[in-house]
């Protein structure tokens, strides 16, 4: 009888361990199953599963009974076995799952989920459920849904194996479920230490397909970043290298352009797509694909050239618009003759949507931008460089013609035998008048070497040196000259061309006074009226001829007022009442180089 006894305990012993052994052991096809399983209802792409990282504290609130207080408890202690990283426990303090019977004829499935944050965190859950005066027996099931249910959140995975019934994390209806193999299994995995080392290596792909799945979304963001970069260090590298111009001379260029835009952005366009739609095409077809790519490419681009010429414009803002309607438009063309290149590359039926996806409706305009960015980018550099190298021009040309003019005027051969003709005359009359005339000469020689490299001078300097070589004339003429300068004071910091009032005066006297008789005069006027200024010099000479300014010297004077006021100084002549001449030119207060 004792050895019956003993026998009776060791089975009794033995058993349970033998079929908690069994129980865990997993066929590898249905361990293969369990992972899909897992994959389905609780790791979605591009998601982390939700656990708790803490230990798990559960409070029993509302309408419970102490059988269900007994439920639970038992619950909790077969589910402990499962749970490698964390404690859990009955605790009314500071609990972080709360299971709250709530009480009238409300619906029995009441779910309310608190605290899931970011990267598979659970903070805290409460399910809110009502019994509606169920019976014990069934009761259960429901206690047992929610508390396991609690222990995850489910994710939805449409493409997903989610064939298998009667588990918690498949069926929604607690009285349809069971705590089956395959939620101790989930449970198991997901609190375990290596849960996403186990994941990767039960994983139904390839390695590549693995971090698709579980960072596709990362993958993606980063490969975009890459492709965005390369493509613009490629147009950068076309523009250093001068492979890409705004004009091109002929088709054979504007094609070759066009190949190197289109390509790198092409290449911008399947690296941002990370070839995922392309990766199960063998090189073969790969092959054919460009080849058709790069044939559809040149006739799209041959035709923009032809249009573009056809209607040729000149106005920078009509070419703009021409051309962005013309690139939109073959861009747009192009993507829908891609999407047909693919299916007669294949070796394979294919269909393809001839609609454009929202990718490529960016890539057309990205493509727009670039141009019309590009091209209107250089149509202003052109044209600053254009009018640059004209202002440049021009100012080179009146620095000369003034130097001309101005060495002219100030060694003039007959001007300088004239008064040195005079200076030895002098030398045996007056040697007083001899002296004056050599301080007044050297004067006037002196002025003119020390504001060589002034274009602009002020009108008290202008009118000194007008003063001296009216000295010098005064000298030669004698009584038979007679000079006046009126100026307001006012004025007098205002700034003139160098060598603007000297060469009226020369003119005055050489057409004028020297060809009378009787005692010439010469009235010299500067004067503000309003934001203009009125240089007038007064002779009472001859008459001016109809066209005095080529006759009198004054042309190169008319040109240089021309390049430096534009069309705001104006020269004008009159022989009636009072014969003079006048140069109206804009008031400036700019200050001089050395003065800055």
């Amino acid at each position: 009888m004792r050895q019956i006894l003993v026998a009776i305990f060791l089975l009794s012993n033995l058993v349970p361990v033998l079929l908690f052994g069994q129980s865990n052991k997993i066929h590898p096809n249905m361990e293969h199953t369990y992972w899909n399983f897992i994959r389905a209802k609780i790791l979605p792409p591009n998601a982390k599963a939700y656990r708790f990282e803490k230990d798990i504290r559960i409070h029993l609130k509302g309408g419970f009974n102490k059988q269900d207080s007994v439920c639970i408890q038992q619950l909790i202690e077969k589910v402990k076995p499962l749970i490698n990283t964390v404690n859990i426990e009955l605790n009314d303090s500071l609990p972080n799952v709360t299971l709250w019977i709530r009480s009238g004829t409300g619906a029995r499935k009441i779910h309310n989920f608190y605290g899931l944050q970011k990267y598979g965190t659970i903070t805290s859950q409460e399910h809110q459920f009502s019994f509606d005066d169920m019976e014990q027996t069934l009761r259960k099931p429901y206690l047992e849904y929610y508390l396991i249910s609690s222990l995850t959140a489910k994710q939805h995975n449409p493409t997903g194996d989610t064939g298998i019934a009667q588990s918690i994390f498949h069926e929604d209806d607690p009285i349809k479920t069971n705590f089956t193999e395959v939620d101790q299994f989930l449970i198991q995995k997901l609190y375990s230490k290596d849960f996403y080392s186990q994941f990767k290596s039960n994983f139904n792909g390839s390695l590549i397909d693995y971090y698709y799945y579980r960072f596709g979304d990362r993958i993606q963001f980063a490969s975009e970043a890459i492709a965005i970069i390369l493509g613009f260090v490629s147009l950068l590298l076309l523009l250093k290298f001068h492979l890409i111009k705004t004009e091109s001379k002929n088709w054979k260029e504007f094609v070759k352009q066009g190949f190197l835009i289109i390509n790198c952005i092409l290449f911008f366009y399947l690296l941002s797509q990370r070839f995922t739609e392309y990766k199960f095409i063998i090189w073969p077809d790969i092959l054919k694909i460009v080849l058709l790519t790069q044939v559809l490419l040149f006739f799209e681009l041959l035709f923009i050239y032809l249009i573009e010429k056809r209607f040729k414009v000149q106005k920078i803002s009509t070419k703009l618009i021409k051309q962005s309607v013309t690139t939109s438009v073959f861009t747009y063309l192009f993507f829908i003759g891609y999407s047909y290149i693919l299916p007669l590359s294949l070796s394979y039926k294919i269909y393809w949507n001839w609609e454009l996806s929202f990718e490529q409706m960016t890539i057309v305009i990205m493509v727009v931008c670039f141009r019309l960015i590009f091209n209107f980018t250089n149509f202003q550099n052109i044209q600053e460089i254009r009018l640059r190298d004209m202002e440049l021009s021009k100012l080179k040309l009146l620095k000369t013609k003034a130097e001309l003019q101005s060495l002219h005027s100030r060694i003039n051969p007959h001007f300088l035998y004239n008064s040195l003709n005079s200076i030895a005359t002098l030398a045996h009359i007056s040697p007083e008048k001899t002296e004056d005339m050599a301080l007044e000469l050297s004067d006037f020689f002196r002025y003119a070497i020390n504001h060589n490299n002034q274009d602009m001078i002020e009108i008290k300097k202008e009118v000194e040196i007008t003063r001296t070589y009216l000295q010098i004339e005064k000298v030669r003429f004698g009584e038979k000259l007679d000079f006046q300068i009126d100026i307001d004071e006012e004025i007098e910091t205002s700034l003139v061309p160098r060598f603007l009032i000297q060469p009226l005066i020369e003119n005055s006297i050489k057409h004028g006074i020297s060809k009378i008789q009787d005692t010439g005069k010469i009235k010299l006027e500067i004067k503000k009226k309003d934001d203009e200024l009125s240089i007038i010099v007064h002779d009472n000479g001859p008459d001016f001829p109809d066209t005095p300014i080529s006759g009198y010297g004054l042309r190169s004077l008319y040109e240089k007022l021309e390049i430096i006021y534009e069309k705001s100084a104006k020269i004008t002549w009159q022989n009636q009442p009072n014969k003079h001449i006048c140069i109206r030119l804009p008031l400036s207060q700019k200050k001089l180089p050395h003065e800055n």
